[in-house]
């Protein structure tokens, strides 16, 4: 009795010891597969972030973005931007070829939602001074992230075509923490710099037509205590907007970003999209993208399976590569329709807009009489011939 049941417990042990051992391997191999998607997400997020970096850098060079407050859609101005083909997917033979792609200033990309909408409000008759105090902030802010989209992009369109494509969403993400550092500091700043707003009003009110601005002086008593009192009001408010204008910059940002990859160019004779970018990102630079994926399998089956799953992948992806197996995951794609390399500077933009001249005058004086008109000595002669009748 004693013996038979030693060797029942014996036995019992070892289905105990197999079955942990089955329930481990199977625990691991859902963590490799677990693994193995969110490898393949990141991947397929990086590289398509590579794409809208690369389209972004050939918008950039076409120039077309807002990036003048002169012209178009701050103005009714419109900008004569220079067209040019740019180079992409380019391959080192000799000579260097290239395909081409074009952004056109047309119809549908000099269009701009937002700014537009600003525009049109600020040509409203009833344009309203408090209204047009926030559109200046956001547009001003809105215009200086174009800016230095435009020229950071630029600049970085004149790296080799595979350092944008396989650094440049570590190179992006970096900028864009800078610029939305100084987006709050820069709100900061217009927040009082636009206060001049509170010294105007609009005394169009016909109804129709554009607003007509008029600064308020000392000789509009009543007014001009109320824009003082708006400037103490603001001040004091400034303490407790930090997550309003968070909120600017934020928007403002995002505004930018998703503005630049929905314009649309030309290419090999066909209207295209940013998708199209994608697409041929993951086509022609499937190499290198194959290549960092089986680094990742490799590494992730020695760390959950263990060494012998892990050579087995290494043999696996060797076969593959030296097309042993015949799958084409690590074959270069051929591109078609390359031409010789055009030039990688910037297309020329010029605007016609001529500011008109102001009479420059001193901080007290713009403060007590008004940056236009309010001229003391023009007003006392007409109310001295008034009074005197002539």
């Amino acid at each position: 009795m004693s013996e038979s049941s030693d060797t029942s417990a014996i036995d019992e042990k070892k289905k105990d010891s197999s079955s942990f051992i089955n329930s481990d391997y199977v625990s691991n191999i859902g963590g490799f597969l677990l693994s193995l998607i969110i490898l393949f997400i990141l991947i397929a997020l990086y590289y398509t972030g590579s794409g809208m970096i690369l389209y972004t850098c050939k918008l950039a060079q076409s120039n077309i973005l807002p990036t003048d407050k002169n012209c178009s859609p701050y103005t009714d101005t419109k900008p004569d931007i220079q067209p040019i083909k740019t180079n992409i997917f380019s391959i080192n033979t000799n000579p260097p070829l290239s395909m081409k792609i074009n952004f056109p200033y047309n119809e549908y990309n000099s269009k701009n939602y937002i700014l537009d909408m600003f525009h049109e409000y600020r040509k409203d008759s009833n344009s309203y001074f408090l209204a047009n105090y926030i559109i200046s902030m956001i547009e001003t802010v809105t215009q200086f992230n174009y800016s230095v989209i435009n020229n950071l992009m630029n600049m970085l369109n004149g790296l080799p075509e595979i350092l944008l494509v396989i650094f440049g969403p570590i190179i992006i993400a970096f900028a864009s923490t800078f610029l939305f550092i100084i987006d709050h500091m820069y709100l900061i700043y217009l927040w009082f710099a636009k206060m001049s707003w509170f010294f105007k009003t609009n005394t169009n009110d016909s109804g129709t037509g554009l607003p007509k601005w008029e600064n308020v002086t000392l000789f509009t008593p009543f007014n001009y205590g109320c824009a003082i009192g708006l400037i103490i009001l603001f001040t004091i408010l400034f303490f407790f907007s930090l997550p309003v204008i968070s909120i600017f910059a934020t928007l403002s940002m995002v505004w930018c970003i998703i503005s630049c990859i929905t314009y649309k160019a030309e290419m090999l004779d066909k209207t295209i999209t940013v998708i199209t970018i994608i697409q041929d990102i993951f086509k022609y630079y499937k190499t290198i993208i194959m290549g960092i994926i089986s680094f990742f399998v490799i590494v992730s089956a020695f760390g959950k399976l263990g060494s012998i799953p892990g050579i087995i992948s290494i043999v696996t992806f060797a076969l593959i590569y030296f097309g042993i197996i015949s799958i084409d995951l690590f074959k270069p794609t051929n591109k078609d329709n390359l031409t010789a390399l055009v030039s990688d500077s910037q297309a020329k933009k010029t605007c016609s807009f001529k500011e008109q001249t102001k009479a420059k005058h001193g901080f007290l004086y713009n403060l007590l009489i008004g940056q236009k008109g309010g001229n003391i000595t023009k007003e006392l002669k007409e109310i001295g011939k008034k009074l005197t009748g002539k």
